[in-house]
């Protein structure tokens, strides 16, 4: 078992989107994966899960992975973390005129 703690850098929080992001993530590895927070703790391949966590920015979560791809599934889901979920990226392609 691995555990790691993340924290919430992105000015939005933890999200719609990020939850989707985390869940999309989770779902490609078999190890059990899940994001703590003030001891609740939530399944990362469940957005409804995810979102009960309600995290601002500067929130820290500990992600616990458990399974043979664990090293992986952490890896991956810390990369999300540290892209800030790819807000940046993800505010700069949405369209102009609404």
């Amino acid at each position: 078992m691995i555990t790691k703690e993340l924290t919430i850098s992105n000015t939005a929080g933890f999200h719609v989107r990020d939850a989707s992001l985390v869940c999309k993530t989770a779902m490609k590895y078999a190890s059990k994966l899940t994001l703590a927070k003030e001891g609740y703790r939530a399944d990362c391949k469940s957005c409804l899960d995810l979102l009960t966590l309600m995290a601002p920015q500067g929130t820290v979560l500990t992600l616990s992975a458990e399974g043979d791809d664990e090293i992986q599934a952490v890896e991956a889901i810390q990369e999300l973390f540290d892209h800030k979920f790819y807000e940046d990226e993800f505010a700069s392609a949405a369209p102009v005129d609404l």
